[in-house]
């Protein structure tokens, strides 16, 4: 049995990110901030964007005599966790209790003690998210208002989990194609600005990473196939409403995505959460699998469609 620690500001975003990486929604457990699972998975904190850490659970239980009788006299290197702030009085109580006994070391295997919904999870941490290369991607050399930022790019590639490729139609600096090319997707990125392309082609080169790109319209269908369309298409202050309508903008990139999408590949796009794109999505042969929000400003919340073709 698996423990997955999630992010405490988005728990519900993190959880749909461990259920898309997971690939099974029936065997996951949840508490407060902390999912339960089972099977042997690998590599899904390292490459998440919401997941903190991954480990084997070794006991839970709401009683920390429980908890003792697995790690008494074994060495660890403890990591309290107390996921609601109303319970930190309550927990230190039980901490003592819950390791009396266990020999403390920095040179041992880190064990997450985790107190949450008023039961103790104890477990051995294997992995934990490479944030590292999420601050790194942050400092792209091209950047511009609005720019999707690093940690929201993975989360959307993750939702849309493709078997190998992502195809990205309206790449501004290239957000979304640093993470895939640094998961280590095949991808493709279009936009009518060469600008943009050129920043685009700058950015993967800065990183080492390498990315098709092709100067189209969306409403030009320049590719055959793709697993996966991730997509931040413009949206508020970033659309000319002279030259395009928004809602002509997304009616065509459904429209492509019901043409071009493998069968069970997903379309994973931001929009402003002012729009509702549902019965527009369905005209299209697409199902929507969630729909989450992201509070940006006072004047705009994200919100994040998970789309799955039929």
């Amino acid at each position: 049995m698996k423990y997955a620690i999630l992010t405490a500001d988005e728990p519900f975003i993190s959880l749909a990110e461990l259920k898309s990486l997971l690939n099974n929604e029936n065997n996951i457990y949840y508490f407060s901030g902390i999912a339960v699972f089972s099977g042997d998975y690998k590599n899904i904190a390292r490459r998440s964007s919401n997941i903190k850490a991954i480990g084997e659970v070794l006991a839970i239980s709401n009683d920390p005599k429980d908890i003792n009788e697995v790690i008494r006299g074994k060495c660890f290197t403890i990591k309290p966790n107390v996921i609601l702030r109303s319970d930190k009085d309550r927990f230190n109580a039980l901490y003592s209790t819950a390791t009396k006994g266990v020999i403390f070391s920095k040179k041992c295997e880190t064990l997450d003690l985790i107190f949450t919904d008023g039961i103790i999870i104890a477990g051995l941490r294997e992995e934990e998210r490479d944030s590292k290369s999420l601050l790194l991607h942050a400092k792209k050399p091209y950047s511009q208002s609005g720019t999707m930022d690093a940690y929201t790019s993975r989360l959307m590639v993750n939702l849309a989990n493709p078997k190998k490729t992502v195809f990205d139609p309206f790449v501004g600096v290239g957000s979304i194609l640093i993470e895939s090319a640094w998961i280590g997707y095949t991808c493709l990125g279009a936009d009518i600005d060469i600008n943009m392309l050129e920043k685009t082609k700058y950015n993967l080169k800065y990183f080492g990473y390498t990315c098709d790109l092709l100067q189209s319209n969306i409403a030009t269908n320049c590719i055959k196939k793709t697993d996966a369309i991730v997509t931040d298409p413009p949206y508020g202050k970033s659309v000319n409403a002279k030259t395009i309508k928004i809602e002509e903008l997304y009616e065509k990139l459904f429209s492509i995505s019901s043409e071009i999408l493998s069968k069970n590949g997903r379309l994973v796009f931001a929009t402003d959460a002012k729009y509702d794109w549902r019965d527009k999505i369905k005209e299209y042969n697409l199902s929507i699998i969630g729909i989450h929000f992201i509070y940006l400003h006072k004047s705009l919340s994200r919100a994040i469609y998970v789309v799955q073709k039929r």
